[in-house]
């Protein structure tokens, strides 16, 4: 799959589980509800079982993947697609990226996720963690072979205690209008039809 047709799918697929959140918000109680939601929905672009770069087979999506440098662990995703043709398992002399008894070149996608509840951290806390992500994101990315194609890159907030959607699109940190991370961020308050 291409890079186009990935960031494609990706795109649809957050803006479901985005318009999900907002008419059902009491669906997704947690991170991990939220992560598990949009992994089912990803699951039907990137869910095919292909060949990996030592023979074996995997399929493009994988969650809590950890990034490795200088041979200790740096960043964790939430999800990552990658191109299963240059996944290892068993032969990893050739990764950038070790990673935890796996290793993979090209990373196509990566989504990290943030979930704020009512009662949870103040709105300054919540857009530093965002703002966190954001900058995880570019240093993941800058630590990728400069041979390699960069992968497209998602943070995924949803805030169920107040709508600070006017400090994320002013927010220089973020990159929301550069394109090379997206910020896609919905509020919504509880409903009683979940």
């Amino acid at each position: 799959m291409n890079t186009d047709t990935v960031v494609s799918c990706v795109n649809n697929c957050i803006r479901r589980l985005c318009d999900d959140f907002v008419s059902h918000p009491n669906k997704l109680l947690t991170e991990d509800d939220m992560r598990m939601h949009l992994c089912v929905i990803l699951l039907e672009h990137f869910g095919t079982a292909q060949i990996t770069a030592d023979g074996g087979s995997s399929i493009a999506l994988h969650s809590e993947v950890r990034w490795y440098g200088n041979g200790r662990l740096k960043y964790r995703s939430d999800i990552v697609v990658i191109d299963v043709s240059t996944l290892s398992v068993r032969d990893m002399r050739h990764m950038q990226l070790p990673s935890k008894g796996y290793g993979f070149n090209v990373p196509k996608a990566i989504i990290e996720l943030k979930f704020r509840r009512p009662t949870k951290e103040s709105n300054r806390a919540f857009l530093a963690s965002i703002e966190n992500d954001c900058s995880k994101l570019r240093a993941i990315k800058s630590e990728l072979s400069p041979d390699s194609p960069q992968p497209a890159c998602w943070v995924v907030a949803f805030d169920k205690k107040a709508d600070v959607s006017a400090q994320i699109q002013t927010s220089d940190r973020m990159n929301v209008e550069s394109g090379a991370i997206r910020v896609d961020y919905r509020h919504s308050c509880s409903d009683s039809t979940a």
